[in-house]
């Protein structure tokens, strides 16, 4: 009996040992801890989705689409990404295409902001745009607002001739919109299309209202298209890069675009503020309505509009905003320059027929 109680106690212990160097070689094999640790990586992965779904969609992006110059954009979005965090992924075209393109995503906006387009032009199309009122807006000048808080002006550029010195001779040098009149100037002169172009729409609207005899301005628009003999083009850079580099002799522009010749040393070049007296439209910017990151999308609102951002504007040859903020003595005070009367709010309300009245003149209707 001794006996095998003795081999019965031998036997356990021989088991123990051998389920305790089951357990040490279990990780290796593929065992009990390896088994743990997959389950709960699947376990992981079930409840991933709900958590994505919990935290704000796109919460570290925006989406700006913009017709602004390239330098200014530059610094814009590198700042405000530094600042913030955001990814800011951009897309260029011309106002009028991007307006457009927002109205086609209505159902589905891709766009968070609109950055540059011209106030008459977003107030066009502000059935696509989000009201919010940034806490810096009080600091902009009213002129430059939206009344429905659905744009807020970022800088101005007023309306000028841009005219090469090479091929104008000084006695030959324009002093005003009435001076595209003349027949020698047929053929010489560009313009950006306004059924593309933000800027030109502007361009067109300042036109009408500064040389309307009765006629709201389109006598001199015929006049002035056929001087064009078929220089419209679709870009509104291509205007002025025609005039620098000689192909064209003259060119109606934001001062912007002249000034940034001057300062580079074109000696060619030379501006002209018409004595008819021009426009100083703001390019605003504005929330697009139902965009995936609005929050961002303020965010960005806030910091363009803010006074370190506004008084950085000038270094980039536009005039700011903002009324607590020194004029830039670069630039021709507009106090000094006529200024029309321009109601870019009628000419927003009036952009549908306006565009049709210009393609039949155009066309030769």
């Amino acid at each position: 009996m001794k006996r095998l109680l003795a081999m019965l106690l031998i036997m356990g212990i021989s088991l123990a040992g051998i389920t305790g160097c089951g357990d040490k070689a279990s990780p290796k094999d593929g065992g009990t801890d390896s088994q743990t640790q997959e389950e709960n990586s699947k376990e992981g992965q079930d409840e991933a989705p709900d958590k994505q779904a919990e935290a704000p969609a796109g919460s570290n992006e925006l989406v700006l689409y913009s017709p602004a110059p390239e330098g200014l954009l530059n610094m814009i979005i590198q700042e405000f990404q530094d600042e913030t965090g955001i990814k800011v992924e951009l897309v260029q075209a011309g106002s009028g295409e991007l307006l457009t393109r927002i109205q086609s995503e209505s159902a589905n906006p891709l766009a968070d902001v609109m950055f540059g387009g011209g106030a008459e032009s977003m107030e066009a199309y502000k059935e696509y745009l989000e009201a919010y009122e940034s806490p810096e807006a009080a600091n902009v000048n009213a002129e430059y607002r939206s009344t429905e808080n659905l744009w807020t002006g970022v800088f101005v550029s007023p309306t000028v001739i841009m005219y090469n010195k090479n091929l104008v001779a000084e006695e030959d040098v324009p002093t005003g919109w009435a001076s595209f009149a003349d027949e020698k100037w047929k053929g010489k002169l560009a313009f950006a299309d306004p059924t593309s172009s933000g800027s030109a729409y502007t361009t067109l609207s300042i036109l009408l209202a500064s040389m309307d005899n009765g006629d709201g301005g389109w006598n001199y628009i015929r006049s002035y298209v056929n001087a064009l003999d078929g220089n419209i083009l679709s870009s509104s850079s291509a205007p002025h890069k025609g005039v620098s580099d000689g192909e064209y002799y003259m060119c109606i522009t934001p001062e912007e675009s002249v000034l940034q010749y001057i300062e580079a040393g074109a000696e060619n070049i030379g501006i002209i503020y018409p004595e008819e007296g021009t426009g100083a439209v703001p390019s605003a910017v504005g929330i697009v309505k139902n965009g995936p990151n609005t929050e961002n999308a303020k965010l960005f609102v806030d910091f363009v509009l803010s006074k370190e951002v506004q008084g950085k504007i000038p270094e980039y040859l536009y005039r700011h905003v903002r009324s607590d903020i020194e004029a830039s003595g670069d630039f021709k005070p507009l106090h000094d320059i006529l200024m029309e009367n321009y109601d870019f709010l009628a000419a927003s309300e009036n952009k549908e027929a306006n565009i049709k009245q210009w393609n039949d003149i155009v066309i030769g209707k």
